[in-house]
């Protein structure tokens, strides 16, 4: 079924109004350590669903930036989220972080900080088994959100920039703010955009990040990255985004 302008304006309206719920999702796309094939995690991805439709973000995240809802976005994907881990005891599981997505927008913001701490404080949900993972787009991190990301690695929260594809990415990073983690974007991993890959990953090597390779889709993707000593990785090679039930079938009751 076709999505169209009326669906997309039904979900912008629900979360304006404060009824996400009604027409968004969470999706968990599992963190895979390559060298075993072991489920490390999962990043919390949000879908917008009308009826029977299902909307990718890419429709509405744009829109969401723009009229500032975008702040209201991260705390329900994290929320739900988080719900999820606790039901299936994820929390007490040493080698599984939760991944969640927020906007510099979502960032700047002190309130969405702090209600990012008291949804993990509510659940009991340990800081450090949480990445909060700040989107690479044309928004700068403010002065306060510099200071908002360092209070939130303060609190124990791991923090990640996403997206990575340049090295002025990474200056960007280090400029504005040091994460804990690189998110090594899909595009790195196109043959001719290896040697650039390269020279990201020992970049990061020495300045002692943390790497996690996104759009793995094949296996000679997989094996040069283990060449490379990269072994966390996102990617259809292994799952795409699934559901929450798909992804307790698979990865939890397996």
């Amino acid at each position: 079924m076709t999505v169209d302008n009326d669906d997309i304006r039904k979900i912008l309206t629900n979360i304006s109004e404060g009824n996400p719920e009604q027409s968004l999702t969470v999706y968990l796309q599992p963190i895979i350590n390559m060298v075993d094939g072991r489920c490390l995690g999962a990043e919390a991805l949000v879908r917008g669903r009308v009826d029977s439709k299902l909307v990718f973000p890419d429709r509405f995240i744009s829109l969401l930036e723009k009229n500032k809802d975008i702040r209201k976005l991260g705390v329900f994907v994290l929320q739900h989220a988080i719900e999820f881990s606790k039901e299936y005891g994820l929390h007490r599981q040493n080698d599984f972080n939760l991944s969640s997505n927020f906007s510099p927008i979502e960032i700047n913001d002190r309130s969405v900080v702090e209600k990012i701490k008291r949804i993990t404080d509510a659940a009991d949900f340990p800081t450090h088994k949480v990445t909060i993972e700040i989107t690479e787009t044309n928004i700068s991190l403010s002065p306060q959100g510099r200071q908002n990301a360092k209070w939130l690695q303060q609190q124990g929260f791991v923090i990640a920039w996403d997206d990575i594809s340049h090295l002025d990415d990474l200056s960007k990073n280090s400029r504005e703010f040091c994460s804990n983690v690189i998110k090594l974007d899909r595009s790195l991993l196109n043959e001719e955009c290896l040697p650039l890959a390269r020279e990201i990953i020992l970049l990061c090597k020495m300045k002692k990040l943390q790497l996690v390779a996104e759009g793995v889709e094949y296996a000679w993707q997989r094996d040069w990255l283990l060449e490379q000593g990269v072994t966390a990785c996102q990617g259809y090679y292994y799952s795409p985004p699934v559901n929450t039930q798909v992804f307790a079938q698979k990865y939890i009751c397996a």
